[in-house]
């Protein structure tokens, strides 16, 4: 029974010490949850509930971080699934534990009692859940991933490949870093604009007519992502949104711009809790 320690007003998320929820996967016995970076074991700099020793915390703490973390959702720490992102569009899909380590950026569960995670630390998390086909999906949606449509990707598969309705399916977006610090320069959006050319009217120009002039524009990851899920037919009262920003969350998120390689990785993690 998790101990609910915070709930911000008209917020459409509960917030423990590990982690915070769309209250509405409660009603459907879903995993939907988004790690806080308090409540772990990992020590300075990665403190505390780092779930990635890539960048130098021991696999010691990566493993008690996720148990502890299992233990607040009521579930199998084993039956966590993550994988290798490479900031790519490949997608894997899965009916049972892998017997070896995943590289994509998007995973989908078909069976419950798997959860699909994946591990962020400025990128968008995507958590992704249909009711009544019971069918989950974790996707990892940075720049690189907007631009391959990642997100398009994921939700074309659900309704296409298994049936799901878009009226059923429940998002949640986690944590990323927000416009307010996101300055990105034309290494990311020319591909992004050529990709996706709508994406223009969520970029807007730095305060300084000096910045402004190198081209660079302050990026709104979120609002595209939210954005291409009203296009392609989700409704937006199925859409739940954080509206964090990582970047200026240091007591309670891991930030890459931030923090360079001494930040830890936080965790996205979805899916159905077994009958």
């Amino acid at each position: 029974m998790m101990k609910k320690v915070n709930l911000y007003e008209n917020s459409e998320f509960i917030v423990t010490k590990t982690a915070y929820m769309p209250k509405v996967a409660e009603l459907y016995d879903a995993v939907m949850a988004f790690s806080l970076r308090t409540g772990g074991c990992s020590s300075a700099p990665y403190e505390s509930l780092n779930f990635s020793s890539m960048n130098g915390d021991t696999e010691t703490n990566v493993s008690k971080n996720f148990q502890i973390l299992s233990d607040y959702l009521g579930i199998e720490s084993s039956r966590i699934i993550t994988c290798d992102q490479e900031h790519g569009d490949n997608v894997v899909i899965l009916d049972h534990p892998p017997e070896t380590s995943l590289k994509a950026d998007a995973i989908i569960a078909t069976n419950s009692g798997l959860y699909p995670a994946i591990k962020t630390a400025d990128c968008l998390p995507i958590l992704i859940i249909d009711p009544t086909v019971k069918i989950a999906a974790a996707v990892h949606a940075g720049w690189r991933g907007a631009v391959l449509r990642i997100l398009r990707k994921v939700i074309l598969i659900l309704s296409e490949d298994y049936q799901c309705e878009k009226d059923n399916l429940i998002v949640a977006l986690g944590p990323a870093i927000g416009s307010c610090c996101y300055e990105v320069d034309q290494i990311v959006l020319e591909p992004l604009f050529s990709a996706i050319p709508w994406a223009m009217k969520f970029t807007k120009p730095p305060d300084t007519a000096f910045k402004h002039s190198s081209g660079k524009r302050h990026l709104d990851l979120v609002a595209i992502n939210h954005h291409e899920l009203v296009r392609l037919g989700i409704p937006s009262r199925n859409i739940h949104s954080a509206q964090i920003c990582t970047s200026c969350s240091k007591d309670m998120h891991y930030s890459f711009r931030r923090d360079g390689k001494s930040s830890g990785r936080g965790l996205a993690i979805t899916g159905f809790k077994p009958n």
